[in-house]
């Protein structure tokens, strides 16, 4: 293919047969990764409406719900009373970033089920149950909480340690053994409003994902345009 440009003639020709093989796979590789990524950027998005729907919804009594497990944060109301002698503490920055620990409980429901429950966010200072006497919630009553997940061990995370009581993620069949209390397994709940006198702070769940995808495929398009133009350009001859 021979053209003008800026007054000079140019002519175009196809590379043998391998360069030629080589560019069209490597095309339509960072042409499928980028088709990819904006199928991921579907179903994030997707993912990240249901959590907000279910997360802003009103308030549905645990014990009508028939399979929690396939509820995850959903909101709902739970008559029990929190067995405070048996706290777990689990490390975690705050929603502002800061330090401290998470203070997992179980909570013994009114329809005799035992749940972890966690009571929400401590700073560092106050781990122990010493320093924070006033905000210990002792009375049966109904509390309001996020069903949640049980956790699994990332890939940089530490194993739960029952020995030193630090608990890195939610491990039920562990914490029960721990506890010798028979515990719920398929989830847990995490509470909503703050403890007695402003701690543990509650509503410490996280329903937003971080979601990069629509710039992931708009990286990989303009990698596959850069290789397009280099193809192009290694293979145009000027005409003498």
């Amino acid at each position: 293919m021979k053209f003008n440009f800026n007054h000079q003639r140019f002519e175009f020709t196809l590379p043998k047969i391998i360069p030629l093989i080589s560019f069209l796979i490597a095309l339509a590789i960072l042409l499928g990764l980028t088709s990819w990524q904006l199928k991921r950027l579907v179903w994030k998005n997707n993912l990240i409406n249901e959590r907000i729907n279910k997360y802003e919804s009103e308030p549905s009594d645990l014990d009508k719900i028939i399979a929690p497990q396939d509820e995850e944060f959903r909101k709902v109301l739970v008559k029990g009373k929190l067995i405070n002698d048996f706290e777990l503490f689990m490390p975690a920055l705050s929603k502002r970033g800061n330090n401290g620990y998470h203070i997992l409980v179980p909570l013994k429901t009114s329809s005799g089920k035992n749940i972890i429950f966690d009571t929400g966010w401590v700073p560092l200072a106050m781990k122990e149950i010493e320093n924070r006497k006033n905000n210990i919630n002792f009375n049966e009553g109904e509390f309001k909480a996020v069903i949640r997940l049980p956790g699994r061990k990332g890939y940089f995370q530490p194993d739960n340690d029952p020995k030193g009581n630090f608990w890195f993620f939610i491990q039920p069949k562990l914490m029960e053994k721990t506890l010798e209390i028979k515990l719920e397994e398929n989830f847990y709940l995490e509470a909503v409003d703050n403890g007695p006198n402003g701690f543990p702070l509650g509503n410490q769940t996280r329903i937003y994902l971080r979601n990069n995808h629509l710039q992931y495929a708009i990286t990989w398009f303009l990698i596959a345009l850069g290789l397009v133009g280099v193809f192009f350009f290694a293979n145009i001859k000027k005409i003498k």
